[in-house]
């Protein structure tokens, strides 16, 4: 008989899990598109979101039967691997960047980096998914690279909120710990 309560039988996701598992996904499809964007890649961002993307690529491939996407493996490959050679002759250098630094956007179209990765980059997926259908590659190809459009959206978004999380702890730490000293300090009483 299964057990419909969710205690530890079968597999069953909480909230968290499943916005993980989403994000995860959604990063792995972006990635298919990033290291074509960016450069200056941290030692550890093309890592695990670039095998998720490599995985995502060869079952979409299988599965959708889609005769453009070895190809696209291909170059994405290489991509990946001038990006990673890339990385590693600016760290031999002593250029220091965050390990999972996920690149620099081009700055010559727009100086905002927001707008860059949430709208341009996205825009970029749309217009190349349009010239494909339209050149005649097949429907499913065209449907794989438009579809980066709202992977890299949605990582865009959630990357920036998850930032601006990040700052408001910092700022009330910093406020927190000018309490405190004050505290210490006696300029407070209890």
């Amino acid at each position: 008989m299964a057990n419909s309560q969710g205690n530890g039988d079968g597999f069953n996701l909480n909230m968290k899990d499943s916005f993980n598992l989403l994000y995860l996904v959604a990063k792995g499809h972006a990635m298919c598109f990033l290291p074509f964007f960016r450069r200056n890649f941290g030692s550890e961002a093309l890592g695990v979101p670039g095998l998720t993307a490599f995985s995502l690529m060869l079952v979409i491939g299988a599965f959708g039967r889609i005769a453009e996407m070895p190809g696209f493996i291909g170059l994405w490959l290489v991509v990946m691997l001038c990006q990673r050679a890339s990385t590693m002759r600016a760290m031999s250098r002593g250029v220091i960047r965050h390990s999972r630094y996920e690149g620099d956007v081009d700055s010559k179209i727009c100086h905002k980096r927001s707008t860059i990765k949430l709208v341009l980059e996205p825009l970029a997926c749309v217009v190349m998914a349009v010239c494909l259908e339209t050149a005649g590659l097949s429907h499913e190809f065209a449907v794989f690279i438009g579809t980066g459009a709202v992977s890299l959206w949605l990582v865009a978004s959630i990357d920036r909120q998850l930032d601006k999380q990040r700052v408001q702890a910092m700022r009330d730490a910093a406020i927190e710990q000018q309490y405190l000293a004050a505290r210490f300090h006696g300029d407070i009483d209890e």
